[in-house]
């Protein structure tokens, strides 16, 4: 027994010794730093960490210093960079911001060739459509994945949150009573600050939510559901096929040697109460047609003349939202905005097209009686970093996963 104890304190010493800190400080082009940004080692995603309100992160790990480190975080281009040079003095990493979604119909003149016959834009549409039906995969793909996904309101983050994830889409010939997209979770952390946490698990519990509201902020707080509807949204060939003979709402918006831009909007307005509209980009290669990323655009516009109170429960999720200092006993609803942009980029394998990488942004706002605004931003990212094409077949159901326990981190 002794020599068993003397073993694990040997291996224990051991591999405390081998673990190495990483450490460094992330900031943005004006040199300000970046919260919640997310760091990990490619060899191992789920040793990840964030980086604090002054842009520090640390962590150990017993790794290679041969492996590479990403620093990545949501509208801003990600960074690799070796391990090696992790340790030793503060290293500062410098990030970018990279608008996650670009106005696509922001061209120069010189490529800008408008067409509105609706003759050239069948065609044209014909042949767009043609070209992704060839291309879509009739057979069960895996995609691996890593999603994150931030909301600020007030200038307060309520953090960070990264998923990695294994997920199956199932072409509809193959369904047979499955859903088209399964999702298996394989990790999931949230960064908070520790008062941001308590006040949304207060929240979350409070005795005046009813038991649906309860259910319905349960299945949002899963771990799953914000990742798996990520992947959903934006299915080109189904917007395509659903608007591709509307063509009085199509036009060519943009025309050069490299791509060719298609457009159609919709919209409905309801006595001005309500109303909505939703533009979408199609980027193909204007000689085969192929799909290069979609890119979609909506605005959404609630206006309630004489306000509507919120009571209890309402005003419960409201606070929860608002996230700043300042809570709300009272509020009256006057008017909402929510304006949302997603891009899906593509990449192909053996003639197929599959999904590379979707981005999120979404900027709303709640004014209620004297102008009293609450400004809510969401982002969200989620990128492919391999896939399988042979040899996938549906999850059972006991595979796929419904709600994911987080790790929360919390980050002071």
């Amino acid at each position: 027994m002794k020599r068993l104890y003397s073993l694990l304190c040997l291996v224990c010493i051991a591999l405390t010794a081998a673990a190495t800190t990483y450490y460094g400080r992330v900031v943005d082009g004006a040199g300000q730093p970046v919260s919640y940004a997310t760091v990990f080692p490619l060899d191992s995603v789920i040793l990840g960490t964030a980086t604090n309100d002054r842009g520090i992160f640390s962590f150990e790990a017993n790794l290679p210093e041969s492996g590479l480190v990403m620093v990545s975080f949501v509208g801003y281009e990600r960074k690799t960079l070796p391990l090696s040079r992790l340790h030793g003095d503060t290293l500062t990493i410098t990030i970018h911001e990279r608008p996650i979604a670009l106005d696509e119909t922001t061209v120069s003149a010189k490529h800008k060739k408008i067409r509105s016959k609706h003759r050239e834009i069948a065609q044209l549409l014909l042949k767009v459509n043609n070209q992704l039906a060839s291309e879509w995969p009739e057979q069960c793909t895996r995609y691996h994945v890593v999603s994150e996904a931030r909301m600020t309101s007030q200038n307060s983050a309520w953090g960070t949150e990264q998923m990695v994830a294994s997920i199956v889409t199932i072409p509809e010939a193959a369904k047979r009573g499955n859903d088209s997209v399964q999702l298996h979770a394989e990790h999931c952390k949230r960064f908070f600050r520790p008062e941001i946490r308590q006040r949304a698990n207060i929240a979350y519990q409070a005795k005046e939510l009813d038991a649906r509201t309860r259910k319905y902020a349960a299945a949002i707080d899963s771990g799953v559901a914000v990742h798996s509807m990520l992947f959903q949204i934006g299915d080109a060939r189904y917007d395509l096929e659903q608007t591709m003979h509307d063509y009085r709402h199509w036009k060519v918006v943009s025309e050069s040697a490299n791509e060719l831009i298609l457009s159609h909007t919709e919209g409905k307005n309801y006595l001005g109460i309500f109303k909505w509209n939703i533009t979408r980009n199609y980027v193909v290669n204007p000689k085969t047609y192929a799909l290069i990323r979609l890119s979609e655009h909506l605005t959404m516009d609630i206006n309630i003349p004489f306000g509507k109170r919120l009571k209890g429960q309402e005003l419960l999720l409201l606070n929860l939202l608002n996230m700043s200092e300042s809570q709300y006993e009272k509020f009256r609803l006057r008017k909402g905005h929510l304006d949302c942009t997603l891009q899906t980029t593509y990449q192909r394998r053996n003639g197929q097209i599959y999904i590379l990488e979707k981005n999120l942004r979404t900027d709303a706002t709640i004014t209620g009686t004297k102008d009293r605004v609450i400004p809510i931003h969401f982002k969200a990212g989620q990128r492919v970093t391999s896939l399988e094409t042979q040899g996938v077949k549906p999850l059972k159901r006991s595979q796929i996963t419904t709600r994911f326990p987080r790790q929360i981190v919390e980050i002071f």
